[in-house]
């Protein structure tokens, strides 16, 4: 399976010319001279598309880009951003805290307490300005619409599958009880099952339970359950107690170490009114996620700063191992090529339809930005 798995990310890499490749390098980002409406998604006037169909926003200077920002409708409203209280969504506050946004002109970007499907709907009602959110869980809510669409891959990572320290089982295994955390139809559940997919399962080799956060190891230690799928903030607790050990990863299995998590999300609506805007957000974060990048130390620094502004309650200790497990620093390559092979998976597991056009999906949910000139 993981072979399989393998050949789908690197055929959906091959395809990204074959499904955007709709110019060349010196092309016009719109699709005609009509006007602003006919520009590809996220495109402003006067960017052009690559060779891989990619917007390449390094053909204005800033100061063309300033004057651009300046006529948006989002010039001078405070940029809403979503706030977990984790360490998932690490390169929006250091975006922030390093000096990135304001080095993008953009004076007011306030985080709210919000997160999960709260903050996708907030995002998708236009009450929220940004997101970050698990690709996964925003390529099954674009079917039912396409109001929230992605512009950043952020890092890999994010949950992992558990079982009792003590416990004989070391892998997935059919006729296992599996607790999700969350619903059943949400995050972690569809995160099982693509582990389980990985492994050659299908989902009837399963009993799935939804349980709370909070009654995850105890439904382990009184034998609900045989194993639980989980953030890895949750998990670390159980395994740094000696509670629990995990038996599958998105952070370190090599069939998921190269995949995006999580990404960066916009309403489309607000895409279209203010795509420099949106572009200025995107280049700051993912200037933050190249930092975070770099080594161990700026992701030292990021944990600090972050339990500093009161941001996470982790302890610094806890906070650099599970910032370490991430891969940061994706570009637009990832985004689309994860995007790809979770689509299929879906299709393949019965949670999107047979028909759904994935190539349809990439041009309409994803912002694909050229990445490779920012600094």
């Amino acid at each position: 399976m993981k072979k399989a798995i393998y050949k789908l990310i690197a055929a959906s890499f091959g395809a990204i010319l074959t499904l955007t490749g709709c110019g060349a390098a010196s092309s016009n980002a719109a699709s005609d001279s009509a006007g602003a409406s006919n520009l590809q998604l996220g495109a402003a006037e006067g960017t052009t598309l690559t060779e891989e169909g990619l917007i390449d926003y390094s053909t204005l200077s800033e100061e063309e880009l300033t004057a651009l920002y300046e006529k948006e409708p989002a010039h001078d409203q405070t940029i809403t951003v979503n706030y977990t209280g984790s360490l998932c969504p690490v390169a929006l506050p250091v975006a922030k805290y390093l000096g990135y946004v304001e080095e993008e002109g953009i004076s007011s970007f306030d985080f709210v307490q919000i997160s999960g499907s709260a903050a996708r709907d907030a995002l998708a009602s236009g009450n929220l300005t940004v997101a970050i959110g698990f690709l996964s869980d925003w390529l099954l809510y674009y079917q039912n619409g396409e109001e929230v669409v992605s512009t950043l891959a952020l890092h890999s990572g994010c949950a992992s599958a558990a079982t009792l320290a003590d416990s004989d089982i070391t892998k997935f295994e059919k006729g296992l009880r599996v607790g999700v955390s969350g619903d059943i139809g949400g995050v972690f559940h569809n995160i099982g099952l693509r582990f389980i997919n990985h492994d050659g399962f299908s989902t009837e080799d399963f009993t799935w339970v939804a349980l709370e956060p909070g009654t995850l190891l105890a439904a382990l230690q009184e034998g609900q359950v045989d194993v639980i799928v989980a953030s890895d903030e949750l998990i670390y607790n159980f395994v740094e107690d000696g509670y629990a050990k995990v038996i599958r990863s998105q952070d370190y299995d090599p069939d998921f170490e190269s995949e995006v998590c999580c990404s960066l999300g916009f309403n489309k609506d607000f895409v279209k009114n203010n795509p420099v805007t949106v572009y200025k957000i995107t280049r700051a974060v993912y200037r933050a996620s190249k930092w975070l990048a770099e080594n161990e130390e700026n992701r030292e620094k990021a944990v600090d700063l972050l339990i500093d502004k009161q941001y996470i309650s982790a302890t610094k200790e806890m906070g650099v191992k599970l910032v370490n497990l991430l891969h940061y620093g994706f570009g637009t390559k990832e985004l689309v090529a994860t995007t790809n092979v979770i689509g299929q998976e879906y299709k393949d597991l019965g949670l999107l339809p047979a028909d759904f056009d994935l190539s349809d999906a990439e041009e309409k949910f994803l912002v694909k930005y050229d990445l490779t000139k920012i600094k």
